[in-house]
């Protein structure tokens, strides 16, 4: 291989300031190397007209970047975890996860309240299901409205939409140095994260020990765990943009400890639930936390949701 690694990255403000975090680090431990960011722009991207459940749920920020690293067109890709599905296509893998940032969800908005200070009636815009129906579960009298973009345009829409505020990813608006936007956060027990929220995945070639060693020095061990464990649960539920589901997994005491959700897209019917396990079972808890919901009633919420129902 020659001395440029070539790094995949969607062509978002945001996307590519993550990727400069990621080639910040790389740069500190392999100086030897140039390290170019080749954009690609994703079907997810692309389609901004239509809310993310409407357009497929699974690959749509990373398909086309996962093409150009089979096509040997990059030689790692950096994904925002919250995007990657859990089947990983053959011959990738995430080869590291970096440590996490700020796993909640924030409020942005007008006059500088807090979500639980708006006035009934408040338009408050997301993309997100998840959000959705958590938010519903927590003000059944807010007015939830469909916004799509990246988070500039996002945050542009409380103007042009005439919002009340947006709910956006704290560590998205903490990369971007945008802290003084932040109206308040939302405790992950009224708005449980997105699987992987707050973390970068660094997605390789399965058969590329170069890149396997390169990247090993991102890779943060506590959030490692986490992740697969809160993954691990969506694969069981088989769950994406399309179904509003939450999991978070943080490390206390030397032991995982993970909340979850399942909610009815209008926030109506919600499963919330809490376990504790030994490191080592982080693939065993998600799944159990994930059985566990089905046998409470998220059977029948996805059934409603899929139109099985």
């Amino acid at each position: 291989m020659d001395k440029i690694i070539k790094v995949g990255s969607r062509c978002s403000e945001l996307a590519l300031k993550q990727t400069h975090i990621v080639i910040g680090i790389l740069k500190e431990h392999f100086p030897e190397y140039e390290y170019e960011i080749v954009e690609i722009k994703t079907i997810g991207d692309k389609i901004l007209d239509k809310t993310l459940d409407k357009i497929g749920g699974k690959g749509l920020f990373v398909k086309e970047i996962e093409s150009a690293l089979l096509n040997k067109e990059i030689d790692l890709a950096v994904h925002s975890m919250k995007d990657v599905p859990t089947v990983m296509v053959e011959g990738l893998k995430i080869g590291a996860i970096t440590k996490r940032e700020d796993v909640r969800d924030v409020f942005i908005g007008k006059n500088n309240l807090k979500i639980e200070e708006l006035k009934s009636g408040a338009k408050v815009g997301t993309s997100s299901l998840r959000r959705k129906a958590q938010l519903l579960a927590y003000r059944n009298d807010l007015d939830i409205v469909p916004i799509r973009g990246n988070i500039r345009t996002r945050i542009g829409k409380i103007d042009e939409m005439d919002l009340d505020g947006i709910i956006l990813a704290a560590a998205g608006i903490h990369r971007m140095d945008w802290n003084e936007k932040i109206n308040g956060y939302i405790n992950e027990n009224i708005c449980t994260p997105a699987v992987g929220q707050g973390a970068l995945g660094i997605q390789i070639r399965e058969k590329d020990p170069l890149m396997d060693k390169i990247i090993g020095v991102l890779n943060h061990g506590e959030t490692e765990y986490a992740i697969k464990a809160e993954r691990s649960f969506m694969r069981v539920l088989e769950g994406g943009c399309h179904v509003p589901m939450g999991a978070f997994c943080e490390i206390k005491d030397n032991m995982l400890n993970m909340i979850a959700v399942v909610a009815s897209l209008d926030g109506k019917e919600v499963i919330r639930l809490e376990r504790r396990a030994n490191l080592e079972e982080y693939t065993k808890l998600g799944e159990d936390l994930a059985k566990e919901a089905l046998d409470k009633g998220a059977r029948h919420i996805l059934d409603k949701i899929e139109g099985n129902d």
